[in-house]
């Protein structure tokens, strides 16, 4: 029971800080007039390239801290704090960060759309990356690929079937969507830094 548990937690959180429904009104506005099979190159390149980068700093994120002199405990504020500043926008804009909302293209989409900014920093943005170090330092590290995997499964669903999803909620409710994320991303982010004042200070 615990172990479900421990892996319904981290797919969760894994899934409201990469948010796949604020990256699918992107999404939608890269692929407007594409064909089937661009759609779907896109899809895969979004989802396939988010899913690398997370699983590369899951398991070289902690070398990394090392090597540079980082803290666990440092991490865990740092890592608070840039999930707090997603979900602040997430929640009065409806949107990931700043400086990441589509724009309509003319013509074919390009192939490397969807590795940036769709795969990074959309989905594998700061958060998201700092979010899977510190799961990895807390929870057995087959749990918290498995959860990846879901959510990367997920992800490419959504994407897959954005179009249909589309008409139904349209742009208001994937907002409306995401600005509930934002609530539970936030506080996430508030228990992560609290950990991290916790721990730093061995109380």
């Amino acid at each position: 029971m615990s172990v479900l548990y421990d892996f319904l937690h981290i797919t969760i959180e894994l899934f409201v800080v990469v948010d796949p429904f604020a990256a699918m009104i992107m999404f939608i506005a890269f692929a407007k007039g594409e064909t089937v099979k661009e759609r779907r190159n896109l899809v895969n390149d979004a989802t396939i390239s988010s899913f690398l980068i997370l699983l590369f700093f899951a398991f070289a994120g902690s070398v990394i801290l090392r090597y540079f002199g980082i803290s666990l405990a440092a991490l865990e504020i740092a890592g608070g704090i840039l999930i707090l500043l997603t979900s602040i926008e997430m929640v009065t804009e409806g949107d990931k960060p700043s400086g990441k909302k589509g724009e309509e293209m003319g013509g074919a989409v390009k192939r490397d759309v969807g590795i940036v900014p769709l795969g990074t920093p959309l989905l594998a943005g700061p958060g998201a990356i700092s979010l899977i170090i510190l799961l990895m330092s807390k929870y057995n590290p087959i749990l918290v690929v498995s959860g990846l995997v879901v959510v990367a499964v997920i992800t490419f669903m959504l994407f897959m079937s954005s179009f249909y999803l589309y008409n139904i909620i349209k742009e208001k409710g994937a907002r409306a969507l995401t600005r509930v994320f934002g609530i539970l991303v936030a506080g996430f982010a508030v228990q992560y830094i609290l950990a991290g004042v916790i721990l730093f200070f061995n109380l």
